[in-house]
């Protein structure tokens, strides 16, 4: 596609963000011919989807999130239902999402990218639920959504430490978090079945980056399903087992390991949970509703 016209929705305290970087990216489709905006999101709630909203209804033909991936979420989530079209720019510390597609791209090379490819529709997830606060929510996720503490030490990371150490705050946390798993009772209820375990942690997934693949081989983001990944161990013994088959790659040989996929599942638990939305924590919830919107958006993904 050639786009006309296009809105870089920066988020400074991405984990990788640089003004430098994001003022090369637009200078060079400026150098294209391609009418660019920068704009900044906020410490408000949500900035990055109204932005991305307000660039979509004033004519943008794409809209690039660049940021992690809690910000990729809430622009993709501004975009479901308009003309344009998304590509990310890599700017978060696991930046999940884009590197599920392509590797870490330079400036020249995103640019690139941008102007030669082709869009195509991706699924995107909707979760309904109502918090501790009695507030109805509904929000999207591109990536994955996780329940329980040991999904909690990915979106309770500290922004500040996570600019400073990358994604070693990331495993430091999850090491924590695994020696007291606290289990809970979760009910999984989809149009077929209902699966009630006690587990440690409970994944919906849409996409997953190359080092976490073997969570869920084939996860693929335009298929119409979820992939619901259910860790079983209730101490730290059992995810140490899990730990060794993920790293030869052999999940399904854990009796701690269960997977399937489905268009929709309803998701108890025995306990408050706190969702972890592609890396941002949601409202405190016993119950949610997990959707696949399939073909949500359009994406820009390759050449």
């Amino acid at each position: 596609m050639q786009p006309r016209k296009l809105t870089i929705v920066f988020n400074p305290k991405g984990g990788s963000a640089k003004v430098n970087t994001v003022t090369e990216v637009a200078q060079l489709f400026r150098d294209q011919g391609v009418q660019t905006d920068v704009v900044h999101t906020t410490a408000e709630a949500g900035s990055a989807t109204r932005l991305a909203t307000r660039a979509a209804l004033f004519g943008a033909d794409v809209v690039i999130p660049f940021g992690g991936d809690g910000t990729v979420r809430q622009v993709a989530q501004g975009l479901i239902g308009s003309a344009a079209t998304l590509a990310v720019f890599p700017g978060g510390t696991g930046n999940l999402f884009a590197r599920s597609f392509y590797a870490n791209p330079t400036a020249k090379q995103f640019v690139a990218m941008v102007m030669a490819g082709n869009s195509q529709p991706i699924d995107m997830v909707r979760l309904d639920y109502t918090g501790e606060d009695g507030v109805e929510h509904c929000e999207y996720q591109l990536v994955a959504l996780g329940l329980g503490k040991v999904s909690d030490a990915i979106s309770d990371s500290s922004p500040f430490y996570k600019r400073i150490f990358g994604k070693l705050v990331y495993a430091v946390n999850i090491s924590i978090a695994s020696l007291k798993p606290e289990a809970l009772t979760f009910r999984l209820k989809t149009r077929d079945a209902v699966l009630e375990d006690d587990a440690a942690a409970v994944f919906v997934l849409n996409v997953t980056p190359p080092l976490m693949s073997a969570l869920s081989r084939g996860v693929n983001a335009s298929d119409g399903l979820l992939d619901v990944v259910v860790l079983k161990g209730t101490n730290t013994w059992h995810l140490i087992r899990f730990g060794f088959s993920m790293a030869f790659g052999q999940p399904e040989h854990s009796s701690h390991y269960h997977r399937f996929r489905t268009e929709e599942v309803l998701i108890e638990s025995s306990g408050l949970v706190k969702p972890n939305i592609d890396g941002d924590p949601g409202q405190p919830t016993k119950s949610l509703r997990v959707t696949n919107v399939k073909g949500a958006l359009k994406v820009i993904l390759s050449h």
